[in-house]
């Protein structure tokens, strides 16, 4: 009795494993991000037509919530963290969570600027298992 509950249990564990991957293979559902959710395409100054290549990005927001460290780097290009500043290379992308996104950006001879971006979300979601998100928002930045 004892080994035909153990060869069950293992059946069904082999199962539900099983199930987990569309493809039968091995290993847990999982969903992945082919992209970040915000994608800082240029910026231009409208009035020299300059193009900075980097700016530093304070004060982030994503839904209200203010931002710190590598968490909204989790899916991310050109972007480093420290603390609760983040200095990007522009082309530049970072997050997986949609919403509004508000921060400040400051290039070199501009003064900063607040910027909000509303309804920013991804516009391919593959669903199954397993399941990805691609198709991150694009955006070009003018700094006057």
């Amino acid at each position: 009795m004892k080994n035909s509950f153990k060869f069950i249990l293992i059946i069904i564990f082999i199962l539900c494993f099983l199930s987990c991957n569309e493809d039968n293979g091995f290993g847990p559902c999982v969903h992945t991000y082919k992209e970040p959710i915000l994608n800082i395409t240029s910026l231009r100054d409208t009035v020299n037509y300059n193009h900075p290549r980097f700016i530093i990005l304070r004060e982030l927001k994503i839904n209200g919530s203010k931002q710190f460290g590598a968490n909204p780097l989790l899916e991310s290009y050109a972007i480093v963290a420290n603390d609760s500043i983040f200095y990007c290379n522009i082309p530049f992308g970072f997050g997986v969570e949609e919403g509004k996104y508000e921060f400040i950006i400051e290039a070199e001879g501009f003064q900063p600027k607040q910027i909000t971006i509303e309804n920013v979300s991804y516009s391919v979601f593959e669903g199954g298992c397993p399941s990805y998100n691609d198709g991150g928002k694009r955006v070009e930045l003018v700094i006057n």
